[in-house]
């Protein structure tokens, strides 16, 4: 069909769908649509998507492309983008949307988890080989080094008076709030410098592991890192997962335009990064009120064992079942024309 007929028989569902639009934006978004509203906007918005596809892969007229494009980001905001203003928004964000993006990004996460492993086996085997390879990893006049000289006294389970170890607890939030967005900001290089990132925190927990070898403190390390480690650091690979799936949107786009993969690749790792920020939290009073207490050896790793037990039970059971993944990279009208893909909504 020309392109006169394309929009006669198309224009009255494209109203339908922008009164619909307009409706929810002067409202209260889609709480204040009917049922009738509420059953209409997923067929309306798939229609919309398709005849969009249709539109750039014949040629259609700009403004038309650029019309149809901003009615389907508008849709694809009210449809899939949780509510974080209430209570309901943020349950849906953790027990559906993180999880789900964590499992969709799993191919990144591996990659950040292989450049840990490899800085950590580096380190170690260079520190435990020599003691004085120490210093190509936590140099003299380093700040890290009164931890260090701490780790291997062993004097780093004597506990802290509870004012002292929430003031702790949150400077450990804070600074590693802060490595996340710089890990997750970092992958606008290509990913490189995340992945150097994680390997640098790799090397310095190896080099940390080695030191207190040759201590004779090495129990004591791992009981010490273990009750918030497992959380943390998998926190720190999910936000390397961030930046590298950035890196890689930049580097390797696929059948999307750069600009639209890299929306899509910044969707995912906003979503990891704030999702990351609660285990953050749960890490720093973990480190701060457990790691460094009295408690017994034993218990601390059976904490940092069973944390992450439930956290990886969390991450991939958790939002199974509820729903379809929607906000699958996977545009819906491709399934439905085979036509070229639409541009991710909200690029323009």
């Amino acid at each position: 069909m020309d392109e006169r007929e394309f929009v006669q028989s198309r224009q009255a569902t494209w109203q339908r769908l922008g009164a619909i639009l307009e409706k929810a934006t002067t409202g209260r978004g889609v709480r204040c649509l009917d049922a009738g509203e509420l059953r209409e906007l997923g067929p309306l918005y798939r229609r919309a998507a398709a005849d969009l596809a249709y539109a750039r892969a014949h040629a259609i007229t700009g403004s038309l492309v650029t019309h149809l494009n901003h009615l389907v980001a508008r849709s694809y905001g009210l449809l899939y983008q949780a509510d974080t203003r209430s209570w309901s928004g943020l349950r849906r964000f953790f027990t559906e949307e993180f999880p789900r993006t964590f499992r969709r990004r799993l191919p990144e996460f591996g990659v950040a988890v292989l450049a840990l492993v490899v800085g950590f086996l580096v380190s170690y085997s260079l520190v435990a080989a020599s003691r004085a390879n120490i210093d190509l990893f936590v140099p003299p006049g380093s700040d890290f080094r009164s931890s260090l000289e701490a780790w291997t006294s062993g004097k780093t389970s004597d506990g802290r008076p509870d004012g002292e170890a929430a003031v702790f607890a949150s400077f450990l939030m804070t600074n590693n709030i802060r490595v996340s967005f710089v890990a997750f900001a970092l992958g606008i290089a290509g990913g490189v410098l995340t992945v150097a990132l994680i390997f640098y925190n790799g090397c310095m927990l190896g080099a940390f592991a080695g030191a207190t070898l040759h201590a004779h403190q090495l129990g004591g390390f791992w009981a010490g890192v273990a009750p918030h480690g497992v959380v943390e650091l998998s926190e720190t690979c999910i936000a390397g997962a961030a930046g590298i799936a950035l890196g890689w949107a930049l580097l390797a786009p696929g059948p999307y335009r750069r600009r639209d993969a890299l929306v899509l690749a910044a969707r995912d790792a906003v979503r990891l990064i704030l999702g990351g920020i609660a285990l953050l939290i749960f890490a720093g009073v973990v480190e701060a009120f457990i790691s460094h207490s009295a408690m017994p050896r034993a218990a601390k790793i059976a904490f940092g064992l069973a944390s992450g037990v439930a956290l990886y039970g969390y991450l991939f059971a958790s939002g199974r079942g509820v729903e379809p993944e929607r906000d699958s990279l996977e545009p819906p009208s491709r399934a439905l024309t085979g036509a070229s893909a639409p541009s991710p909504p909200g690029t323009g």
